[in-house]
């Protein structure tokens, strides 16, 4: 054979491949986690059901156990100054309620509790024997009080107190206070009664303790403010004193006066200096402009845009009246006529007038340059004059700034401890607690814990989860084929077929082909014998080796059947070379030593050692009834490989049967005599490191597998598992088995 046909059917089989690795990339989906769940689901089932009952029994043997529940208002106290450590800090609010719960916890409040409700004095808590609830006394202390310090007659009294304060702070339980001012306290006990006496007794302890403490502060408070304040005021005098007299010695008014009236008038100076500064420096510009003209030789007309004078403005308009005038009567008449003369004599005395007028102007402008300057320079001496002044008394303001400040200081200090003191005085009169009572604890009718239909339901969702966990663990430890992508992803071969699982009131599996043509196992069988077919066109197989990793996976009923199959096609010979416990011959009623060794020792010619079925007589079978001693090395012979070619030549399709690949090394041999090899893998049952290992056994003897057939597929689980798309593999479209026995 050729290596071209090879090469065709690697790339036929190449293509599911292709499509297995881009679903592998996809990784799982939803669909896929809910197959694994109906995969398991009755165990899920089971593990569920068996949570909620456990969880049921734990319920309803439970002792029932009740809560008193009472409600505090507790504001809390601004921080007030009664000494110097509260100068120095305080708590935050913030840590109030939690304080708070620490002394409602407390041993103090606890042991109030016992002495006010005498529980040393009950003999029902340290009782081994317990009551109802309807008419009982709680006696789980004793039980606790026996564990801890033996029988009650052993008991100390401060033993029995030790007990109580213990077992009472376990099961006390307080909270609130976060985004309210509500406190909620809380106890459990078996007891009804008892938890709401307990609580109630609690509230109360704790709003007495806190009046006692209140008014231990606020006396303790008082005497303390009473001795600070005479201290106190004897420093505000002493301090008053010595201001008084450096104010006396300096002859100077308070620093803060003084400093307003120094800066007010420094103020004022530096503003003056400031418009001195400006008027000064317009004038100079204006007189420097006037000046840079004069001495530039500029006329009179160019000055009298600059000088801002109406005069010179009037007289300069009349000098141009006079030009224009002029100008027009020596068109007329001469230069010596009476108009002519009468007319430059006026012009000549405007002009004069003209020229007297912008010196005045421009004098007027140099004088008050000069005193723009002369104010500048005297503002700058009073600036000067006032800053001297201020710097001589800057030591003696340090000192009066300092005594003032000490002053302050204490009236301020006298005037709090003052103020504090009178508050004082005004709580101790109106003794009022920062807590009260809101609800009263009443006592539980229905218990608390256990809460049945709770511990039933979470128990059955655990129960669940785990049912489901366990699921995915075995699944994830399970590593045998269950559907055929799985083969084709694992193994790199395409699946042929998935042929279905028959039951014993099918019949006999290894004629289900021919007594029943139209089932899905029939149809299943075609589907392989149509892979097979397809996998080479080029080149059509005609020789076709089954085998299987070990035994029990269904080759032989495999071989049959596909031969059967085939032999529709033309004539077929099926042939039974597993030469170790081959089961041809049994399964086709075979008894006498005919078929394959007894045609290669010669004892018959071909047709006397076959055996032509009955019902499809295209159909021959060779079994082998005597086992060589040498299996390996007779199909390894010369002889067996001519006698084998001989068959090719008489028959259309040769089906061959070969022993278990793991098993022995025959099927390695014998698959160089074939064309194709077909591994039956049995579902559920073979695991991925078998089959890979078989497939490397036939890849190293140099004749891979061409495909595989997936064998006993239970379809109903299966379609239960992965869906309806495998319980419709086949489907309603074929007929179901019958049993023709």
């Amino acid at each position: 054979m050729n290596s071209s046909p090879k090469n065709s059917s690697a790339a036929i089989a190449q293509e599911p491949l292709l499509l297995a690795d881009d679903m592998q990339d996809e990784g799982p989906g939803l669909l896929d986690y809910w197959r694994i769940v109906m995969r398991y689901k009755w165990s899920i089932i089971f593990l569920a059901l068996l949570g909620a009952l456990v969880g049921g029994i734990t319920a309803y043997s439970a002792t029932p156990i009740f809560q008193a529940n009472s409600t505090l208002l507790i504001e809390p106290n601004q921080p007030k100054i009664t000494n110097i450590s509260q100068l120095e800090g305080s708590s935050p609010i913030r840590l109030f309620y939690e304080t708070q719960y620490e002394i409602i916890r407390s041993r103090s409040i606890t042991e109030k509790v016992i002495d006010k409700l005498r529980l040393e004095d009950r003999p029902e808590l340290f009782e081994g024997s317990k009551e109802t609830v309807e008419g009982g006394k709680s006696n789980w202390f004793a039980e606790m009080g026996e564990q801890l310090f033996g029988a009650p007659k052993d008991l100390t009294h401060q033993d029995k107190k030790e007990a109580l304060v213990k077992l009472i702070q376990e099961n006390l339980s307080v909270k609130g206070g976060k985004l309210s001012q509500i406190v909620s306290i809380s106890y459990e006990s078996d007891d009804p009664q008892f938890a709401a006496e307990i609580v109630n007794a609690i509230t109360t302890a704790y709003i007495e303790q806190g009046l006692e403490a209140r008014l231990s502060t606020v006396k303790q408070a008082t005497s303390w403010l009473s001795g600070r304040l005479g201290e106190l005021r004897d420093q505000l005098e002493a301090s008053e004193d010595a201001l008084r007299n450096y104010q006396l010695k300096e002859e100077m008014i308070a620093t803060t006066n003084r400093t307003n009236i120094i800066n007010a008038k420094s103020a004022s100076a530096t503003a003056a200096l400031v418009k001195a500064q400006t008027e000064r420096s317009e004038a100079e510009i204006h007189y420097n402009q006037i000046r840079r003209v004069l001495q530039s030789g500029g006329d009179s007309e160019e000055l009298v845009h600059m000088l801002d004078s109406p005069t010179v403005l009037k007289l300069s308009d009349e000098v141009a009246n006079l030009n224009r005038k002029i100008s027009e009567l020596s068109e007329r008449y001469g230069v010596k006529h009476p108009k002519m003369i009468a007319v430059k004599s006026d012009q000549k005395e405007v002009q004069q007038r003209l020229k007297a007028e912008i010196d005045k102007a421009v004098s007027g402008i140099r004088a008050a340059y000069e005193g723009a300057v002369d104010k500048e320079r005297e503002m700058e001496r009073s600036l000067d004059r006032l800053q001297h002044g201020m710097r001589e008394i800057t030591g003696k303001a340090f000192q009066l700034a300092k005594l003032e400040r000490e002053v302050e200081s204490n009236r301020q200090l006298y005037e709090t401890f003052l103020a504090r003191f009178k508050e004082i005085g005004v709580e101790k009169e109106n003794d009022l607690s920062n807590a009260r009572v809101i609800d009263v604890a009443q006592v539980p009718v229905l218990p608390y814990k256990p809460n049945k239909k709770r511990i039933m339901l979470v128990s059955l969702i655990l129960g669940l989860f785990a049912g489901i966990a366990l699921a995915f663990i075995r699944e994830r430890i399970d590593n045998t084929f269950n559907t055929s992508e799985q083969v084709e992803e694992k193994l790199m071969l395409p699946v042929f077929s998935m042929i279905p699982k028959l039951n014993k009131s099918d019949g006999n599996p290894d004629r289900q082909s021919i007594t029943n043509p139209r089932s899905t196992f029939a149809e299943a069988m075609n589907a392989v014998r149509t892979g097979i077919i397809y996998s080479r066109i080029d080149d059509p197989i005609r020789t076709i080796m089954v085998t299987s990793a070990v035994p029990g996976e269904g080759k032989t009923t495999l071989s049959i059947n596909l031969a059967t199959s085939f032999s529709k096609l033309g004539r077929t010979l099926l042939i039974d070379l597993d030469l170790r416990k081959g089961r041809l011959g049994q399964a086709f009623g075979v008894t006498e030593n005919i078929g394959l060794m007894e045609w290669l020792m010669k004892k018959g010619d071909l047709e006397k050692n076959l055996v032509q079925d009955e019902e499809q007589k295209a159909l021959y079978v060779m079994p082998c009834v005597t086992k060589p001693r040498n299996p390996l090395e007779l199909v390894s012979s010369q002889t067996f490989q001519s006698a084998f070619a001989e068959l090719k030549e008489k028959f259309d399709y040769i089906v061959i049967d070969t022993p278990p690949v793991l098993a022995v090394s025959d099927a390695i041999v014998i698959s160089h005599l074939a064309d194709g090899v077909v591994l039956s893998l049995k579902a559920s049952a073979t695991t991925q490191h078998m089959a890979q290992d078989a497939l490397k056994r036939l890849s190293s003897g140099g004749h891979g597998a061409m495909g595989v057939a997936m064998a006993m597929v239970d379809f109903r689980k299966l379609s239960s598992y992965y869906g309806s798309y495998y319980g419709s593999y086949y489907g309603s479209y074929h007929e179901p088995i019958k049993n023709k026995a």
